[in-house]
């Protein structure tokens, strides 16, 4: 992934171990994606030991690289598409992607967010609050955008375009 590193990508798998651990979730653990694309993937986390816990003790900000962890290989994963960049701070989404053979021809918006533990409602009204800040922040870019928003508990993640 040309906008990924190794080591970031394991910040993020990191949090997002700490994020299902705390959920009381095993080693393997099953995500139901839901809404734009649906699918049932399987998750591997990696054993979480103290250092791993005291490194992600803000839970804000644990919760939210571990959604972007899971929501990165997820859709990675279903779109064919590939990490070419994290987005500029108020741009109203996270991370570009792009589909793997043909460059940035057909990129894709990414904006994540994550939820610890939260209800349906608390994720569609979510999955409102992040549509209507891409709508604010890239109005011209509407069509190429996905909303991804993880919830550990269940383990679940809800896709929706804006």
């Amino acid at each position: 992934m040309p906008g990924l590193t190794p080591a970031w990508g394991g910040v993020l798998a990191e949090a997002a171990s700490v994020c299902l651990e705390s959920q009381g979730h095993g080693l393997t653990i099953d995500l139901t994606v839901y809404g734009q694309l649906e699918e049932r993937l399987s998750l591997e986390r990696l054993q979480v030991d103290v250092q791993m816990k005291n490194a992600h003790r803000n839970q804000e900000t644990a919760t939210e690289h571990g959604a972007c962890g899971v929501a990165l290989l997820a859709v990675c994963r279903l779109t064919g598409q590939t990490v070419f960049s994290q987005s500029w701070k108020w741009n109203g989404f996270d991370y570009w992607l792009i589909p793997e053979e043909q460059g940035f021809q057909g990129a894709t918006l990414l904006e994540v967010s994550g939820i610890r533990r939260g209800t349906e409602k608390a994720i569609r009204a979510r999955i409102r609050e992040k549509i209507l800040q891409v709508r604010t922040y890239s109005p011209d870019m509407l069509e190429q955008a996905l909303i991804a928003v993880v919830e550990f508990s269940r383990p679940q993640m809800r896709l929706a375009n804006p």
